[in-house]
């Protein structure tokens, strides 16, 4: 079966309650070996095939692809860890794709950068100006 290529017909297949979880796999794969990961994703997702989202987790931090991660974060918060989140962000930087390092950094910013971020509140009143 070749996979979907109008995207009415692949959201017919993706949401039709009598589609099977071996066929919502197999579609899934078809788009993997088209490299057509984001798809992939929507497929293996809808299967619950952890087999295949971890596959396209290594194919992510591997490649640097910061968007395939944090869609496989929002499905599962546990999935990711901090250290591929880390790997990532270095295969990003190294390939020339600073967007998705900088947003790696801005949800995971380094520890010491998290110590700076955390300053105490000012409390209401003690400001400079709140005696003017």
């Amino acid at each position: 079966m070749a996979f979907p290529t109008h995207y009415i017909k692949k959201r017919d297949l993706l949401h039709n309650e009598k589609t099977t979880l071996q066929t919502l796999t197999q579609t899934g794969r078809e788009f993997l070996a088209a490299e057509r990961y984001s798809d992939a994703l929507d497929f293996f997702e809808k299967a619950k095939d952890l087999t295949a989202l971890n596959e396209i987790k290594q194919l992510a931090v591997k490649t640097g692809d910061a968007f395939l991660l944090s869609r496989l974060d929002r499905y599962d918060r546990t999935m990711v860890s901090r250290e591929e989140w880390d790997a990532c962000a270095r295969q990003a930087e190294s390939d020339g794709r600073g967007s998705f390092a900088k947003f790696i950094a801005k949800k995971y910013p380094p520890p010491e950068a998290a110590a700076v971020a955390e300053k105490p509140a000012i409390l209401p009143g003690a400001a400079p100006l709140s005696e003017v």
